[in-house]
């Protein structure tokens, strides 16, 4: 029996164009970071290739490598030589949905992690098949609007089993990996919180101001005088009220977050106010699979399958946060058992080899129909 062919459009973000070697070719660079992407979507590129035919494509690293060519026009010409049974995309971008509904005899799948509403979903309807979410919100708009939906929830495809001799080498220091944009408020509060406290590593993607109206004109500003922009934030100059600039470090992902994730006993994350108490983010299952002791901001969903104080440490505001921190950081055989437990329960329950079966079943139903 002949292998369907399936295309997957892969997201990326700007600060992982910096792995790319422009001198390269397109397939050279693929390559290069195929061996870095430790993202779920390309781990299951990887591992399912003796059941589908498989192609790639990652349309914003293309736009840094080929320059003058539009990476709509590569896309398409890709589609039109591969001609693919399926398409799964985690792109959210509306030229290249646009470009896809051409293509009426390809099933697609679109993959939402991000922030829409049920126009979105609606104008996302006309050019998809079928979606696929961890978000409990997406999906209840989804099923209203009669928009074929499937539940996954995502994970992390690297991990190690977690050691008390590895966890005591670790820094008794708290890190933070993630973007501060509009949608994140309540990190950058928190964040601010808890630097003048303790002792924190952070990378983060966006060093937004405290403010709407700076962060307005910073933008402004941005799209004026880009390479001024770039160094005044360089010299810290910018962001002016965000004192995070002074300890902040470019923002890392794959290989290198997990190998940043495991020199840290602790790890911070909070979640988008988009996802708050309807979906649980990759840093979750990231922080687990290195065995890093997570604290998280209160989620009604999330505690459904991960416990407080088992697997993790829940707060509901920047002063319990504080003092769970004090506690853990002081005390730690419990901060150990914690971590242990988490990192075990990931193993066991959330790998993405185990999810995988549920990507194939997904595809198994969309195949018969």
């Amino acid at each position: 029996m002949k292998k369907k062919k399936i295309l997957f459009i892969l997201n990326t973000y700007g600060f992982q164009s910096t792995a790319l070697n422009k001198k390269k070719s397109i397939k050279e660079n693929y390559k290069i970071f195929n061996s870095i992407d430790l993202n779920w979507t390309n781990y299951f590129f990887n591992n399912i290739k003796k059941n589908f035919t498989l192609h790639k494509d990652y349309p914003y690293l293309n736009t840094k490598i080929l320059k003058k060519i539009n990476y709509l026009n590569y896309l398409k010409k890709k589609i039109d030589q591969i001609n693919p049974d399926i398409i799964f995309s985690t792109m959210n971008d509306s030229k290249i949905d646009n470009l896809l509904n051409n293509y009426k005899n390809i099933k697609k799948i679109i993959w939402i992690s991000y922030k829409v509403d049920t126009s979105k979903l609606i104008k996302l309807k006309k050019n998809y098949n079928y979606l696929i979410s961890g978000n409990q919100r997406v999906l209840s708009l989804a099923r209203k609007l009669k928009f074929k939906s499937f539940k996954m929830l995502i994970s992390s495809p690297n991990f190690n089993k977690l050691k008390k001799s590895d966890f005591k080498k670790r820094k008794n220091i708290i890190f933070f990996a993630g973007s501060l944009g509009s949608d994140f408020n309540k990190r950058l509060e928190t964040l601010l919180f808890i630097y003048k406290k303790f002792k924190l590593k952070v990378r983060i993607r966006n060093l937004a101001e405290k403010y709407y109206i700076l962060n307005s004109l910073n933008y402004i500003l941005i799209k004026l005088f880009p390479r001024l922009v770039q160094y005044l934030y360089k010299t810290k100059l910018l962001p002016i009220t965000n004192k995070l600039k002074f300890i902040n470090y470019n923002e890392v992902f794959g290989t290198h977050m997990y190998k940043e994730l495991k020199k840290y006993r602790f790890c911070l994350n909070i979640h988008s106010n988009f996802d708050a108490n309807f979906n649980i983010n990759a840093r979750v299952y990231e922080a687990l699979s290195c065995g890093c002791l997570l604290f998280t901001d209160e989620n009604t969903y999330m505690r459904k399958i991960f416990k407080g104080n088992k697997h993790v440490v829940y707060f509901s505001s920047k002063e319990e946060l504080l003092k769970k921190l004090r506690y853990y950081m002081n005390n730690f055989e419990e901060s150990f058992k914690i971590a242990k437990n988490g990192n075990k329960f990931f193993i066991s329950q959330h790998t993405s080899k185990i999810r995988i079966n549920e990507f194939k079943k997904i595809i198994k139903i969309i195949n018969n129909e």
